[in-house]
Formats: structure tokens, sequence, C-alpha cells
């Protein structure tokens, strides 16, 4: 390397070392700032609830000898996932088969429950029909109250 060439590559270094350690802080602070949006995520979290606002009257809809169907509609409201179950209660004088989610009857004894709906991610208000049969005995006549309660099940998501 000639030594023009050398002296000219001192002067360049000495030149860009006075750039940077002469500097005033302020500047160097400002390196690599930019403006533009910000956004911002907010998160409510409420406690998992739901009810059972009411249930309407039985209705009778078909009948074969002593089985008869019969159907009511249980209004319901939840905030979260839910199951909606029926439990057998007191002592029955006669057989009760309640359809399940799953499609299938299946026999209510007292103490014993069935999950007739259930939704895992959804929240609102519903009115869900819940189907029956009962086979009652010819001396025993019609039962006209159902010997069950309705409960709901909250699947809190966190």
């Amino acid at each position: 390397m000639s030594a023009a060439r050398l002296i000219g590559t001192l002067r360049t270094l000495a030149t860009v070392s006075v750039a940077l350690f002469g500097r005033p802080q302020g500047v160097e602070a400002q390196i690599g700032l930019t403006s533009g949006m910000a956004q911002v995520a907010l998160v409510a979290r409420i406690a998992p609830r739901g009810s059972i606002q009411g249930v309407s009257a039985q209705r009778e809809t078909g009948r074969v000898g002593t089985i008869r169907e019969a159907s009511v509609t249980v209004r319901m409201s939840a905030n979260t996932g839910y199951q909606l179950m029926v439990k057998g209660i007191g002592a029955q004088t006669s057989r009760i088969w309640v359809r399940a989610a799953s499609g299938e009857f299946q026999e209510l004894t007292a103490g014993s429950s069935v999950t007739v709906a259930r939704d895992t991610h959804c929240a609102g208000q519903w009115e869900r029909e819940v189907q029956y049969r009962i086979e009652t005995q010819e001396s025993a006549g019609d039962v006209t109250v159902l010997p069950v309660r309705y409960e709901i099940a909250i699947n809190p998501v966190i």
C-alpha cells in the first residue's frame, strides 16, 4: 500500500472516529426510534355462570299402549360451556326414559341423571326441548308431574 493511500485511510478512520465519539448523547438516544400505531388488548374475565329461567308444562306428543311420549321446553342461559341434566327424584310409580344428548333414550331412576344438552363453547340464552317416554301401569293413570329436577353444570373455560 502506498503512503498516500495509507494517509487517506487514516484520515477517513479519524473522521469516522470523531463523528462517532464526538456526538452529543441526546442524538445517540434517538437512533432507531420510529413512530407508529400502538395496539392495546383488553381482557375482561367474569365468573362462569348459568341459570334455568323456566320449564314449560308437559306436552304429550304420542302414545302407544302404556307408553306415552311427552316433552317439555327448558329455558336457560349460560355465559360459558354448559351441560343441561335431568335428575330423577323421589319414588317413581312408572318407568321414565329421557332422550340424552347422544340421541338415545336412557332410563331415569331416582338419584340418576342424564345429560340432555351440552355445549362446550357457546354463551347465550336457549330453549331446549327435553323428550320423555313414560310407561305407566293401566291402574296408575297418566303421570302429570314428572318426578325430575333440571340442573345446569357449568364448564368454565379459562
